[in-house]
C-alpha cells in the first residue's frame, strides 16, 4: 500500500472533510453572496453609473485577493486547538492527503465558487437599474488580465496557506503582518543594493519594480518590468508560489501528536 497517497483513502478523507465543514462553507458562501450583491447594488445606487468591465475587473481582483486569503488562513484552524488537533493528526491518512484536501478546497474549489458567485452578483447588480444607451457587458474571466490575477492569487494563497500552518492563532493577522514586514525589508534591501551598484541615490522600490534614480537633475524612471521578458515574471510568480506550497507541506509534516 502507498502510505503517501491512496485514491480510496483520499476519497474518504475528502468526503469526511466535506461532511464536517459544509455548514461553515455554506455560511461563508452566503456571506460572500451578500457582500457582493449588496455592495454592488449600493455602488450603483450611490455612484449612479453602470458597472462597466473596468469596474468589474477591479472588483473581481480586489475581492478575490481579500476573500481568498482570509478563507485560506482559516483552512487549518483545527491545528490551533489541541483538542481538535489530536483527532486530525491521528486520523489514518497521510499528511500529504490531508494537505491536498485543504489545498483543493482553499484554492481550486474556492476559485470556482468565487467566480460563479461573482458572475451571479454582477448579473443581479447590473439588472437592478437600467441606464439609457448602455448595453451591459460582462467580464470575461479568460481575459489575459484576469488569468494573470489568478497567478497573483496563487502566490498570495501559497503565503496564506503557509501562514495557516505555521501560526497556531490569529493566522490571517500574523501572516499579513509578516508579509508586510518582509516586503518592507525587501524594499529597503533592494534600495541599498541598487544604490551601491549604481553609485547614485535611488528611490525606495519593490524588487522588479520601476527604478527611480534621484540625482541632482530630474528623476530618471526606468521601467524594469517593461524591459524584462514577460514570461520570466510569470515564471517567477509560479516558482515563488510552489516554494511556499512545498514549504507549507513540510511544515505540516512536522506537526506531531
Amino acid at each position: 500500500m502507498n502510505y503517501t497517497f491512496n485514491t480510496n483513502r483520499f476519497g474518504k478523507l475528502f468526503l469526511k472533510h466535506t461532511r464536517e465543514h459544509y455548514k461553515g462553507y455554506l455560511l461563508s458562501i452566503a456571506v460572500l453572496v451578500g457582500v457582493m450583491i449588496l455592495g454592488g447594488s449600493f455602488l450603483i445606487y450611490m455612484v449612479n453609473v453602470p458597472i462597466d468591465k473596468n469596474a468589474q475587473t477591479f472588483l473581481f481582483m480586489v475581492l478575490l485577493l481579500l476573500a481568498g486569503t482570509v478563507f485560506t488562513s482559516t483552512i487549518f484552524t483545527d491545528l490551533g486547538d489541541k483538542k481538535s488537533a489530536m483527532p486530525w493528526l491521528t486520523l489514518p491518512a497521510s499528511h500529504f492527503e490531508k494537505y491536498l484536501v485543504a489545498w483543493i478546497y482553499s484554492f481550486l474549489v474556492f476559485l470556482v465558487i468565487y467566480t460563479v458567485i461573482f458572475y451571479l452578483s454582477v448579473l443581479s447588480a447590473i439588472n437592478i437599474k437600467r441606464f439609457p444607451n448602455y448595453q451591459p457587458d460582462l467580464l470575461n474571466v479568460f481575459e489575459p488580465q484576469i488569468l494573470q490575477m489568478y497567478l497573483v492569487f496563487a502566490l498570495l494563497h501559497s503565503i496564506s496557506f503557509f501562514g495557516a500552518i505555521y501560526f497556531e492563532k490569529l493566522h490571517f493577522i500574523k501572516t499579513a503582518v509578516a508579509f508586510f514586514i518582509s516586503m518592507a525589508l525587501l524594499i529597503l534591501i533592494n534600495k541599498l543594493i541598487l544604490g551601491a551598484l549604481l553609485g547614485r541615490a535611488v528611490e525606495a522600490t519593490p524588487p522588479f519594480g520601476n527604478l527611480l534614480i534621484a540625482d541632482k537633475g530630474p528623476t530618471i524612471d526606468i521601467h524594469i518590468i517593461e524591459k524584462m521578458q514577460y514570461p520570466y515574471m510569470l515564471c517567477l510568480i509560479v516558482a515563488l508560489a510552489i516554494i511556499f506550497w512545498v514549504g507549507a507541506y513540510y511544515r505540516l509534516k512536522e506537526k506531531q501528536v
